[in-house]
């Protein structure tokens, strides 16, 4: 320790003491300039002291004397604190916390000695350090506890936000609350978990604009459209949902507008793609409908195909509607050539009339008229034999359902039996069709077909074979169960079916061949009516 002894000419003063330089003589002076630089010199060095000694002034007791050793631990000590406090501000804590201590450490390094702040020269300064390092810990105790529970606050607030969220998407946040040391580190998350709380509504947003534009892109390619302009921004919402808290909160306005805008544009091409895909199946409908009428419009199949590869690089609604157009005008031009076929009278010729030789063979009778047309002669009797009987009675089941042979198969009943009695039935359309196979005939078409299909093919001149009722009237049916388990159209016991072939057809009326009746013109109206019961 060194003991300095108070010189005789020192000021006296209870807050701050400095040493009185003696005065100069006259001759020594210098100029008044020069004494104002040095004046203004020693005045500054004296506010430094004065602020170091401030900063001692409440230590008390013998504060004139010095130690070097603690004067340069102190230095050391102060300077540790004033890098801590540089770290602390990069760790999260704010500037202004640590304001106070940072003025009064430069204030202690604006006048120093050897290197040493002139404050740690005093005795006691280890107390202003003390408090240097309590305030710092206060400090930093605060701020961790402070960011800590904000980032707790909006953790708990994106779970309820999230509602019943997955195990391991909670225990990432709580693992990442485990791992933080800092309150930059608390601060963060905070800030990133409130963040996450305002992009929810967003981000459920963005997800159902995408899961709608994934279900228009699945659209599209069913219709052929490989222009679709979905994929670009499908996968610009799969990096978006990939991105921090931040990215998404920037890019969500410009990824929503951009889904927006594809979803529109993208569903206009569909709208326009579907109707020109309608306008494809109709204008082929067309051309196959002519040929069924015997009119020969394959000269249209090429400009449909060019229509096709048009269709194959559209990338508008517009160009869509210009293929449709196009489609359109085939339509018209086919179903006019179908009404001017049909708006005249058209009777085949070349086809036998005969009458049914049995109560209940009329179907074959009818059968045997229509391939006279194709030059085969075959009797009744021969289809009858060559298609088999089931003459098993009619039975009725636990149910009171009617059970009974099967006339897909073949022929139900006895020949000269009746439906009435349940004596006999017939045969439908499978075993005359196998019969007339077997013996060359070309078969167009058969089973179920609409009315108007009946009167095309007559126009092209083929004769048809078609069940109906008795009557010409429509008949509420009573199907049956047949013994091997197929429901049969049936309108007996008490009306009866009967089978006719067609051979002509006028814009109003269908001619028939009724091996009953003989030929006769029936009205369209009650030909369809009829003919309905069993298509």
């Amino acid at each position: 320790m060194i003991a300095v002894e108070r010189p005789a000419n020192a000021i006296a003063d209870p807050e701050l003491e400095l040493v009185q330089a003696p005065v100069a003589p006259a001759e020594t002076r210098v100029p008044a300039r020069a004494r104002g630089r040095r004046r203004r010199g020693v005045w500054s060095k004296a506010t430094a002291a004065f602020l170091s000694l401030a900063m001692l002034g409440s230590l008390g007791g013998s504060w004139y004397l010095f130690d070097p050793s603690s004067a340069f631990g102190a230095q050391s000590r102060a300077t540790a604190l004033h890098a801590r406090w540089i770290q602390m501000v990069a760790d999260g804590v704010p500037d202004s916390d640590l304001a106070g201590l940072q003025q009064e450490w430069a204030y202690s390094q604006q006048t120093s000695y050897l290197g040493v702040g002139s404050v740690f020269w005093w005795p006691g300064s280890s107390a202003v350090l003390d408090r240097w390092q309590a305030q710092t810990d206060a400090t930093w105790a605060h701020e961790i506890n402070l960011n800590r529970a904000g980032a707790l606050a909006a953790e708990q607030s994106l779970h309820r936000a999230l509602g019943d969220e997955p195990r391991v998407q909670l225990k990432a946040r709580l693992d990442a609350l485990a791992v933080a040391t800092t309150p930059g580190d608390y601060a963060i998350l905070r800030s990133d978990w409130s963040l996450e709380v305002k992009l929810i509504p967003i981000d459920r947003r963005i997800a159902g604009f995408v899961g709608r534009l994934s279900d228009q892109s699945r659209q599209a390619a069913a219709l052929g459209i490989v222009s679709s302009p979905a994929a670009d921004f499908l996968a610009r919402a799969g990096d978006y949902s990939t991105s921090g808290p931040q990215e998404r909160m920037a890019r969500a306005e410009l990824l929503t507008r951009g889904l927006i805008s594809t979803q529109t544009d993208l569903q206009g091409r569909l709208d326009a793609a579907t109707i020109t895909q309608q306008a494809f199946s109709q204008a082929t409908d067309a051309i196959n409908l002519a040929s069924v009428y015997g009119l020969d419009l394959s000269s249209y199949l090429p400009r449909i195909a060019a229509n096709r590869i048009t269709y194959a690089a559209a990338n508008t609604a517009v160009a869509f509607d210009r293929i449709t157009a196009d489609l359109n005008v085939i339509v018209s031009a086919a179903y006019n050539a179908i009404n001017a076929t049909a708006s005249v009278t058209h009777v085949i010729s070349g086809v036998t009339f005969y009458y049914q030789t049995y109560p209940l063979s009329c179907e074959k009778a009818a059968t045997s008229m229509a391939l006279t047309h194709q030059g085969i002669n075959l009797s009744q009797d021969q289809i009858l034999a060559e298609m088999g009987a089931d003459r098993r009675a009619k039975t009725l089941d636990a149910n009171g359902v009617v059970r009974w042979g099967n006339p897909y198969q073949t022929f139900v009943g006895n020949v000269w039996g009746s439906e009435y009695n349940y004596t006999g039935f017939g045969a439908n359309y499978p075993p005359l069709v196998r019969v007339a196979k077997a013996h060359g005939a070309k078969i167009l078409a058969y089973g179920s077909m609409s009315a108007e299909t009946i009167y095309a093919r007559v126009i092209a001149g083929h004769p048809v074979v078609v069940y109906a009722t008795w009557d010409w009237a429509w008949h509420p049916r009573h199907d049956y169960l047949s013994f091997d388990g197929q429901w049969i159209p049936w309108i007996g016991p008490i009306q009866a079916s009967h089978v006719y072939t067609v051979v002509g057809v006028s814009p109003t009326s269908v001619l028939v061949n009724d091996p009953l009746r003989g030929q006769y013109w029936v009205g369209k109206d009650a030909f369809a009516a009829a003919y309905s019961d069993f298509n």
